[in-house]
């Protein structure tokens, strides 16, 4: 009988492949070079321990040289503040800035931010990359100030700038694709119903009222108007590269009814002490000159300058903005003061994100808070009396008690809406 070539082929081709992989297994099972083993109860290898001893004080012996490393500090330290932070309850706070309200003082909307109401109130912080402080600083210094009287609220931005251009003119457009300053104000805190105004340097605006974050499926509201009156003051030409310019100055008038819009209030202007959520924005492109005119460099993405960064590539954070004061006082007189939802507020938060991350990882969420990357100060017991999560067919719901028992539960859930006590969302 013939052999046949093609099967005496595959059978040498099987026999060798059944060779590599007995070959391979007798590697992945073979025992460590240097390590013996005994028979344990039940006839298994027992590794026998290669590494020293790691023991608390062993280790922390080894460690000493080590005490001057910058990233041990740095370790070090965040682990101090946040056992600082459970038996204090001292929870960090965003940059904040207080506004004074407007007594005999009046500001007369003009962009000239000269006038006595503002030089007796100081300047926010400057502005950082979006991303944080640890990126670049922006190229020109942007700053705001804020006042506020009875039926609106002030802003003044001084916004250095050395070749000051814009294009849109028409309302409601994207007004960002010029170099821009926006601002947000999310007036009750819950992270819904927020409002953001921008305006170019030809006082074009563009302002809406977004119903929740773009990452929670938000929607932008168009039809919303912020009715604000604006002025706008350049230390020259614009639209002209024959002068170098040095910065523009924006001032703004924001009627409080128009700010309110959407949630339900029991006041028609803040309360003495009141705090909003808040930040600032600047978005700024590298130009060239063409042919007598500025032209945006659209090789080059855009800058994103804010007062306070959220820590990402994203403005649509209200949770991560940060803080204004209202304050019926003197002027300078106070400084920002928490209320006491500020601790309960920043646990939702924090537990709202350990929840994300965590299905980012395992593909669904959990009521488990032992499973979650949480802070200390949310499992004290000083802070937080108790914590509870339940899941339902949309996410989940997270209850936070506060250690001051006559504080009302805050709540959370997976669209980021908060609220405390019984408060309904209105649509």
């Amino acid at each position: 009988m013939k052999s046949n070539p093609a099967a005496l082929v595959i059978t040498v081709v099987i026999a060798a492949l059944a060779l590599g992989a007995g070959l391979i297994i007798g590697y992945l099972l073979r025992k460590p070079e240097g390590q013996e083993a005994r028979s344990g109860i039940h006839g298994e290898l027992t590794p026998v321990k290669l590494l020293r001893s790691t023991t608390e004080n062993e280790t922390l012996k080894e460690c000493s040289d080590l005490m001057d490393n910058p990233d041990i500090k740095n370790y070090l330290t965040k682990a101090r503040m946040n056992a600082c932070r459970a038996a204090t309850c001292n929870v960090e706070l965003p940059r904040n800035y207080v506004v004074y309200h407007l007594d005999t003082d009046t500001i007369v909307i003009d962009g000239n931010l000269n006038e006595k109401a503002w030089r007796d109130v100081g300047w926010t912080e400057s502005f950082v990359d979006v991303r944080g402080e640890n990126f670049p600083a922006p190229r020109f210094e942007t700053r705001v100030k804020m006042r506020w009287d009875d039926s609106n609220l002030y802003v003044g931005a001084y916004i250095q700038e050395f070749a000051v251009w814009a294009n849109r003119t028409l309302h409601d457009t994207t007004i960002y694709q010029d170099n821009s300053f926006q601002v947000l104000f999310d007036t009750e805190q819950s992270n819904h119903k927020y409002k953001e105004i921008s305006i170019n340097a030809l006082g074009t605006v563009a302002d809406i009222m977004l119903t929740r974050p773009y990452m929670d499926d938000g929607e932008p509201l168009s039809f919303w108007e912020s009715d604000v009156l604006r002025a706008i003051q350049i230390d020259g030409p614009i639209n002209d590269p024959r002068r170098r310019n040095q910065h523009w100055t924006v001032e703004m008038s924001l009627p409080f009814k128009q700010l309110f819009a959407g949630v339900t209030r029991e006041n028609e202007m803040p309360k003495d002490k009141e705090i909003w959520r808040t930040n600032f924005v600047r978005s700024e492109w590298q130009t060239e000159i063409v042919g007598g005119q500025y032209h945006k460099r659209l090789d080059l993405d855009a800058d994103w300058w804010v007062w306070q960064s959220p820590g990402v590539a994203n403005i649509h954070l209200p949770d991560r903005w940060g803080l204004i004061q209202f304050r019926n006082a003197s002027v300078n007189s106070t400084s920002f003061q928490p209320d006491n939802k500020w601790v309960v507020t920043n646990a939702l938060l924090e537990v709202y994100r350990a929840e994300k991350a965590y299905k980012a990882v395992n593909g669904r969420y959990t009521d488990n808070k032992t499973l979650l990357q949480l802070p200390p100060y949310i499992f004290s017991q000083r802070c937080i009396r108790d914590l509870g999560i339940e899941l339902d067919w949309g996410g989940f719901r997270i209850t936070a008690k506060s250690a001051e028992k006559s504080l009302q539960d805050g709540h959370t859930r997976t669209d980021r809406y908060v609220w405390f006590g019984d408060q309904k969302e209105q649509f």
